[in-house]
């Protein structure tokens, strides 16, 4: 079973992925995206949609995180805040699972202390405010080995992601001492014309705070369920990664062409070309036509 993380959409290839065996997706959670990853951020379709393929969900935040410059108290507390919030309000992440927070470079010891412990004590702080002193959720940690550890003994993180390089300070150790939850594999490789790392699990830590949502396509309103539709547009029209223009083109449909088509919002319904109930792409509903 393969465990991957990437910061695109991974709607469109599921199908693909379920071949290729794998069984967990690591995404993201941020504050927004950037031009440079205009999808980095999970949605609840995407959750969906990978929950209802068989898979497994691992989410981490992240925005930018390269340099002690991004951590301090006040930092970790709003991106609590914003992890915590959304993971409960618009994806509705199962209690018990984990969030993990990025420490995107080699931290030295003193960067550990004066910026990175404060930014996870920030973290903590947003947890347990939000939560009534009760979180839903563990906190996990992607960086070095030292990093981690450092984060462990001052009982701010339970969950552990060592980033790639093993030569960062501290990693050969962790991963040598079993003092990990998941360890990302170099080099960078590409699967199903998806960009993406691969990771491995410590099998003494088989917890390492995945979680599915339930899918419940009984309760899905007849206003929004899956019909057949015909594409009226002059020209081919797009097929996108996810429902919007930000989103990266796949492939097209032709005028006249059949489709299974789900609206998942006002504007942009959801494309199931094969029939078989998953999504491979989004069109805008404009040009759809619901067949009686």
């Amino acid at each position: 079973m393969l465990i991957i993380d990437t910061p695109y959409n991974t709607t469109a290839k599921l199908r693909g992925l379920a071949k290729e065996n794998v069984q967990t997706i690591i995404r993201y959670y941020n504050f927004s995206n950037s031009r440079t990853f205009p999808e980095k951020c999970l949605t609840l379709i995407e959750a969906q949609s990978i929950c209802a393929q068989g898979m497994n969900i691992v989410v981490v935040f992240q925005q930018r995180q390269d340099n002690a410059d991004d951590f301090s108290e006040i930092k970790g507390y709003e991106a609590g805040r914003r992890a915590y919030r959304y993971a409960h309000n618009d994806i509705g992440q199962p209690d018990g699972s984990g969030i993990y927070f990025s420490v995107d470079f080699d931290a030295s010891t003193t960067e550990i202390t004066s910026s990175i412990i404060p930014y996870f004590q920030g973290v903590q702080r947003a947890f347990e405010e939000i939560s009534g002193g009760q979180p839903a959720y563990r906190v996990g940690v992607y960086g070095s080995g030292s990093t981690a550890s450092a984060l462990t003994k001052n009982n701010l993180c339970s969950l552990v992601w060592l980033a790639m390089s093993s030569g960062f300070r501290g990693t050969k150790d962790a991963i040598k001492n079993g003092a990990y939850h998941i360890e990302q594999k170099a080099p960078s490789a590409k699967l199903c014309g998806l960009d993406l790392d691969y990771n491995l699990i410590n099998p003494q830590h088989s917890d390492f705070g995945a979680f599915v949502l339930p899918v419940e396509t009984s309760s899905v309103p007849p206003s929004l369920s899956a019909a057949t539709h015909e594409v009226i547009s002059r020209t081919t029209l797009r097929l996108r990664g996810g429902p919007g223009t930000e989103y990266s083109v796949l492939s097209s449909l032709k005028p006249g062409q059949l489709v299974v088509a789900r609206p998942v919002n006002t504007e942009w319904s959801s494309i199931d070309l094969q029939r078989d109930g998953l999504i491979d792409g989004f069109v805008s509903s404009a040009f759809l036509k619901e067949l009686n």
